[in-house]
């Protein structure tokens, strides 16, 4: 009888590596696919990487989405196809001992002919949350609940998602600011031409004549105050068009006094004539009495 038991002793000693590996994996010639777990045990709340080893037979492949079953009851947050088979994490939400069937592999060749890979079982042990000692009865915080790759990707996505709310509440903000200004515009009583150039002139000079170089602003500002007077009191926008197209549309004789003052300025601004104090004394009188010969409403504007 002791020989028999020695014997048993000595087959399991020699032949029990060739079935079961040191993580729980049962192995056999039957099985296509070899599943190994990378880490010996696990505890609820952990990771763990299940990697399937297999060599896909000759015309078939592996596509991006491939069909396993005997995993549904499971928790995948990662799946990566690897050159000589798959690696998955599996989230460890359960007490007890993670044991898993054979598993399924489905390939397909380019006729869609289907092949299933068949793997070994396998276990993994899951350590309980309660320890044999009192101190370390404590709850274990949940450990990457979502792989490393995916975390990067959830980082992005929030940050994404931030910066489009704030670029979102931005883009608000100035919409809603410019229709109170564009409202409070339209609600603002407008100015007759001629009035509203007698307050530009008015505001022009309110410093007096300036000296040197800076005239030519000044004369900038004149000139776009004349032509914006003419174009409020004729059918074509003088702001739009240079003086020499000005002379070409005019019809009422009044407009060339104002073309000869427009000249004037033109010599100054772009020719960088340099104009005395009194001779741009003299163009404001001119202007002034232009706006008052064919300011509206009192038959000018319309006739001269």
């Amino acid at each position: 009888m002791k020989n028999y038991l020695l014997l048993i002793l000595i087959f399991l000693f020699v032949f029990a590596p060739d079935y079961f590996s040191s993580n729980g994996a049962v192995l056999s010639n039957n099985y296509e696919v070899t599943a190994q777990f990378m880490q010996k045990k696990a505890a609820p709340g952990e990771i763990v990487n299940l990697h399937l080893s297999f060599k896909i037979p000759s015309g078939f492949k592996l596509s991006d989405n491939v069909e396993i079953t005997g995993l549904d009851n499971y928790d995948i947050v990662g799946k990566k196809n690897l050159a000589n088979g798959i690696s998955m994490d599996i989230f460890v939400d359960r007490m007890e001992d993670i044991n898993l069937p054979s598993l399924g592999i489905y390939l397909y060749d380019k006729d869609g002919k289907q092949k299933r890979l068949k793997s070994n079982p396998i276990v993994l042990p899951v350590e309980p949350l309660v320890k044999n000692k009192p101190a370390e009865n404590l709850l274990r915080p949940a450990k990457s609940i979502i792989s490393s790759g995916y975390g990067f990707k959830k980082v992005l996505l929030i940050i994404f998602s931030i910066t489009f709310i704030f670029l979102a509440a931005v883009a608000a903000y100035y919409f809603i600011k410019y229709f109170k200004n564009r409202k409070a515009a339209s609600a603002a009583p407008v100015l007759p031409p001629h009035i509203n150039a007698f307050n530009r002139i008015d505001a022009l000079i309110l410093s007096g004549i300036p000296e040197g170089r800076k005239r030519r602003s000044f004369c900038f500002i004149l000139s776009e105050i004349l032509r914006e007077y003419m174009g409020g009191i004729r059918d074509f926008n003088p702001l739009e068009m240079t003086t020499h197209e000005i002379s070409g549309v005019i019809k009422k004789k009044f407009d060339l006094e104002l073309l000869n003052i427009l000249k004037r300025m033109d010599l100054v601004k772009f020719a960088d004539i340099s104009i005395s104090a009194s001779t741009l004394e003299e163009q404001i009188k001119l202007s002034r009495e232009y706006i008052n010969k064919t300011k509206p409403g009192d038959g000018n504007g319309s006739k001269l």
